[in-house]
C-alpha cells in the first residue's frame, strides 16, 4: 500500500473553512486528521459531543474553554479535550492566526450527534502540555494513553537533522499501527517498501499499517514533525 500525501496548500482556501488532511476516503484505522484556521477575535465551532479531540498548535495563542473554564494556549502545546465536555478555541490575539491540527476518532466523521453551541458536560478538565516542556532525552510524547487519551497517543518528533536516517540499520521498521504524521518544518523523504516519497512542511501523510517504512533527511536544514499513533503502540515502545 502507498502512503496519502496531501498538503494544506492544495486543499485549505484561505478564510475558509476547516479541511481533512486524512479523511474517511483515505481508509485510516484510527483517527482523521484536520488542519483549520481561526482569525483573530472568532472562535472554533462551539458543541458538545461523546467523542474526544486532540489538538496541535501549530501558530498563535488564545484559550480553549472547556465547560466555561478557560484555558490558555500557544503554539506547541497537545491538547486532550475528553469526549462529552463543552468546548471551543478563541482566537484572543488582536492580530495573527491560529493554526492547529485536530486528529478525531473514526466515529466522529461517521456520527451526527454533536450538539452545537454545546451544553453543561461532564466538566473533565483537558489536557495541555507544549513541547518545551519535554525532556527529549526521556521522551517525546505530548500526549499518552495515561493522560486518558483512549484513541492515539501524540509525539513531538523534535528535529531530525540533515543527513539523518531513521532504523537504518533495519531499512525501515514494520508495525500494525498506521502513522498519522503532520511535517511542520522542513522536508525530507518518506521511504515505503522501498519507494520514496517526497515531504515537505505543510503536508499531511498516512503510512498505512503493515507498510516497511523510514524516514530521511537529505536536505541542509532540519525537519520537524508531530505523529499520531493508536494507543496500543505505547505498549510496543522500547
Amino acid at each position: 500500500m502507498e502512503p496519502v500525501i496531501r498538503n494544506y496548500r492544495s486543499v485549505y482556501q484561505s478564510g475558509g473553512a476547516a479541511v481533512k488532511l486524512i479523511s474517511l476516503d483515505d481508509h485510516p484505522t484510527t483517527c482523521t486528521l484536520t488542519y483549520s484556521v481561526i482569525e483573530p477575535g472568532q472562535s472554533s465551532a462551539h458543541h458538545l459531543h461523546p467523542w474526544e479531540h486532540e489538538v496541535y498548535i501549530l501558530e498563535g495563542s488564545g484559550v480553549l474553554v472547556c465547560d466555561g473554564q478557560e484555558y490558555p494556549i500557544r503554539e506547541g502545546d497537545g491538547l486532550f479535550i475528553p469526549g462529552n465536555v463543552d468546548h471551543y478555541t478563541r482566537n484572543t490575539q488582536p492580530s495573527g492566526v491560529i493554526r492547529r491540527l485536530e486528529v478525531n476518532p473514526l466515529m466522529a466523521s461517521q456520527r451526527s450527534d454533536a450538539r452545537q453551541q454545546g451544553a453543561q458536560g461532564t466538566g473533565q478538565p483537558p489536557v495541555i502540555r507544549n513541547y518545551r516542556d519535554l525532556d527529549m532525552h526521556v521522551g517525546h510524547v505530548l500526549l499518552k494513553g495515561t493522560d486518558g487519551v483512549p484513541t492515539a497517543v501524540m509525539l513531538y518528533n523534535g528535529a531530525m537533522v540533515p543527513g539523518a536516517i531513521s532504523h537504518a540499520d533495519t531499512g525501515g521498521h514494520i508495525h500494525a499501527w498506521e502513522h498519522l504524521v503532520y511535517v511542520v518544518q522542513g522536508a525530507g523523504t518518506l521511504v515505503c517498501e522501498g519507494k520514496s516519497y517526497p515531504v515537505t512542511e505543510g503536508d499531511g501523510v498516512l503510512v498505512p499499517p503493515q507498510v516497511r517504512h523510514q524516514w530521511k533527511n537529505e536536505t541542509q536544514e532540519p525537519m520537524l514533525r508531530v505523529t499520531f499513533n493508536a494507543v496500543l503502540s505505547e505498549a510496543h515502545e522500547g
